[in-house]
């Protein structure tokens, strides 16, 4: 299990220094302290968004959920883009960059990640609060995607009164939902870090061989 609350083996500042200098092309064009630093301004966001939330199901705010909802939507999606583009290179085909810049499916995103966390067999490492395998990850992953709020105004079944919130989205789920968007945005951030760091140790000579190698001294 990652400990996400200890102090990281490298860090994205120290990574993107030697990114810059080695890599010619990425899917964030070597902004990925920038994207870090704003997915975390997101989460933040979020969590202001929350502390004034009036936590009665009042039909002027019943949507009121909706902006927290694609703020930690936005921040998920940067965060698998993040490990997707670090794990690529553990990966027999690399996703290709443009491709990965350009989507926004979560769904795509965490199928990704799967695929990486297999590669590297790191299956029993990959869990936090809220998620103790990869089907839980997708899982989550996958109803984040659902919440999208506009989508769930236009699918919404019209037989209820108008304006009316989709079970969903009713503050109630979604404040139930914000600790584990939480421990996942650290859960991906975590397994991000490592990976850089496992590759620039089998860069420089000192990784574990081939694919599949114990990543445990890099994770504590």
């Amino acid at each position: 299990m990652l400990n996400v609350k200890k102090k990281r083996a490298a860090t994205h500042f120290a990574i993107a220094i030697r990114e810059r200098e080695r890599t010619p092309a990425e899917w964030h064009n070597g902004a990925d302290v920038e994207l870090h630093l704003y997915a975390r301004s997101l989460q933040r966001a979020a969590k202001l968004l929350i502390e004034k939330l009036d936590g009665k199901e009042d039909f002027k705010t019943a949507w009121d959920v909706g902006p927290i909802i694609l703020l930690y939507r936005q921040a998920v999606e940067l965060c698998l883009k993040a490990l997707v583009g670090e794990g690529c290179a553990f990966m027999p085909a690399p996703t290709d960059h443009i491709t990965l810049y350009k989507t926004h499916s979560l769904r795509w995103l965490a199928q990704i990640v799967c695929q990486i966390i297999k590669t590297v067999r790191w299956e029993s490492k990959f869990k936090c609060d809220g998620i103790s395998n990869l089907s839980e990850f997708s899982a989550l992953v996958a109803e984040l995607e659902e919440m999208e709020p506009v989508s769930c105004a236009i699918h919404a079944d019209k037989h209820g009164r108008p304006g009316e919130v989709p079970p969903l989205l009713r503050k109630a789920s979604v404040l139930k939902l914000v600790p584990r968007l939480d421990a996942l945005l650290d859960l991906l951030d975590a397994t991000a870090d490592s990976l850089a760091a496992e590759r620039d140790l089998r860069t420089n000579g000192f990784g574990g061989g081939g694919l599949g190698g114990d990543f445990g001294s890099v994770i504590q």
